[in-house]
């Protein structure tokens, strides 16, 4: 089997990054033999490394499809969605057999990708069931297969109240008032403005991402850092796990298509740590509307954002954790190799 991706970093803060490195660290361990090729980005688990350039199309990489016999599983960084069309027809017409790709975000598919796409000879593996059911209406259902990813179920543990107020010590925080959290980009698609809207009864952090810190919104950060309840980390942890595990709530208000991968990665991690989520019906989010420890935001109103937060906080009984379990990696890699 040959994995082809520009996904794999060393430090990967970035949802697609982040579901490439995952998916493709358990399937080497599951099996050793697979070759990792990359492209654009490596990592310590990239068996080789070749030149490209915005067609895939040099001899490095038309000698490493042609060559191999067997599988191929490709995973594309998210680009619009013609060009990620293009390049999926070309390695399809290199490869052997049919190859798997795996689209961690897909947006509005234009009628040039629609037709690569129906022409290539793929199959798609995805992560919501929006996804699924817009790209089964352009390649046909039997092409198209959801997975549910994803979270590493054995790092993102629940802590006790007393780790937890020990973390919010370490990083700075009150240890006896209350955390909201959210993690991703500092830009205004991501719709973090509405972190100024939460009162100064809690305490707000918000954790940016490390590659797209050249593209941050000066404006909004600024906005953002003047609020005096509100803490910006935008460097790397590589203990991210601490920054759920001392929050009392994940706050995540994204809005627009294409602004995150379609399975929030983060809202996952929160809920593996038992905390509740004040989400958006944001792509996967969707399918945990009515399930314990998850609010919807229906109004971003100061007064609405705030009674959902303070709702969240207060509630006893919350059993988010046991809500993200299929969401487990591990479930997810075993499900790409049922064929």
């Amino acid at each position: 089997m040959l994995i082809f991706t520009n996904c794999l970093s060393e430090t990967p803060d970035e949802g697609c990054l982040r579901v490439a490195n995952a998916i493709i660290k358990r399937i080497k361990n599951i099996n050793p033999d697979v070759t990792v090729v990359s492209y654009e980005r490596r990592s310590a688990i990239t068996d080789d490394f070749v030149s490209s350039n915005k067609l895939i199309l040099t001899k490095d990489i038309i000698k490493t499809v042609r060559k191999e016999k067997g599988r191929i599983l490709y995973v594309p960084f998210p680009a619009r969605s013609s060009a990620t069309a293009l390049r999926i027809f070309i390695l399809s017409l290199l490869a052997a057999e049919k190859i798997q790709v795996i689209l961690s975000q897909v947006t509005d598919i234009g009628f040039v990708a629609k037709l690569l796409l129906k022409l290539c000879k793929a199959e798609f593996i995805v992560l919501s069931n929006d996804t699924q059911t817009k790209l089964s209406a352009v390649v046909g259902a039997k092409r198209v297969r959801r997975i549910k990813a994803g979270v590493d179920t054995n790092r993102f543990v629940p802590v006790t109240k007393q780790r937890s107020a020990g973390l919010k010590k370490k990083y700075g925080f009150d240890s006896d008032k209350p955390v909201v959290l959210h993690v991703g980009h500092l830009n205004s698609g991501r719709n973090v403005g509405q972190l100024a809207k939460i009162s100064a009864d809690f305490q707000v952090l918000l954790v940016t991402s490390t590659l797209t810190k050249d593209e941050q919104d000066a404006e909004l950060k600024s906005e953002l850092t003047s609020c005096p309840n509100i803490k910006i980390i935008d460097y790397f942890l590589p203990d991210i796990e601490e920054v759920y595990q001392l929050s009392d709530v994940y706050f995540f208000p994204v809005k627009e298509e294409g602004r995150c991968i379609d399975s929030p990665l983060s809202c996952l991690e929160a809920a593996s740590c038992n905390k509740p989520v004040v989400t958006t019906d944001f792509g996967e989010m969707k399918e945990f509307k009515g399930k314990n420890g998850f609010w919807f935001i229906e109004s971003f109103e100061p007064d609405e954002i705030n009674r959902l937060i303070k709702t969240a906080c207060d509630f006893a009984d919350i059993n988010t954790r046991a809500c993200v379990a299929e969401y487990d990696w591990n479930h997810a890699v075993k499900t790409i190799f049922r064929r």
